[in-house]
């Protein structure tokens, strides 16, 4: 095994410890023949654009196989997704976003965020970011009041992609910065996929989507 994997396996063994705990509380609960049901809410990141096979590769694909037979884990990724419901692709108006809500999962995790950077959403509506985020939370609490929400610090951006030399990597540096201040005021789970990527731009095959390897890695169950 490299050096590299086993730095991986050891981070992704530290963030499930931070999981095990709720994971074992919320499977106790459940009847013994009952499935978890874990939604991955987002953009192209979880959605697995530009990996080759994403139906096994992308980080919701992985992630089914690192929990294993007692969850269900369905990909609600979306490409060119905005969390603002002012965006020029509005999340809340995909059919995947129906399809989420119906879901009722017990478990949700959301990755938007990085097409809000673009110059049609962010300097017209960033104002509305923290509400619109809030109000998404709300609806899929509204599908299952039990459920457990997770919201995700985003994915690095790396030159040369022109979200990072145009500037707007500013703008998703302060998306970034709100996301935890949005945990904290709707009493969700955070998820760090940043950290565990930021130095690798290796991983990402054109600077914005990580490829297969690097969803092992963002993957925030997966060993």
């Amino acid at each position: 095994m490299t050096r590299s994997r086993r730095e991986r396996r050891k981070n992704l063994r530290a963030v499930l410890c931070a999981f095990g705990f709720f994971l074992f509380f919320l499977t106790a609960q459940k009847a013994c023949c009952e499935v978890v049901k874990v939604a991955c809410v987002g953009d192209s990141v979880t959605y697995g654009k530009t990996i080759e096979d994403r139906t096994k590769d992308s980080y919701p694909a992985q992630l089914q196989r690192a929990l294993g037979n007692g969850f269900d884990v369905e990909n609600f990724g979306v490409n060119g997704a905005t969390l603002l419901r002012k965006g020029h692709r509005p999340y809340s108006s995909t059919d995947a976003f129906k399809a989420a809500k119906s879901f009722r999962a017990d478990i949700v995790v959301i990755h938007l965020g990085l097409n809000d950077t673009d110059p049609r959403d962010w300097p017209d509506y960033r104002d509305d970011f923290r509400a619109d985020y809030s109000w998404l939370i709300a609806q899929f609490r509204e599908s299952n009041p039990k459920a457990q929400i997770y919201v995700g610090i985003l994915t690095p951006i790396f030159p040369p992609h022109p979200r990072f030399k145009s500037g707007t990597r500013d703008w998703a540096q302060e998306i970034r910065d709100e996301i935890p201040r949005i945990a904290k005021a709707n009493h969700t789970g955070l998820i760090d996929f940043d950290t565990p990527l930021h130095a690798r731009p290796d991983l990402f095959s054109d600077a914005v989507h990580p490829d297969a390897e690097g969803c092992i890695d963002s993957c925030p169950f997966c060993l």
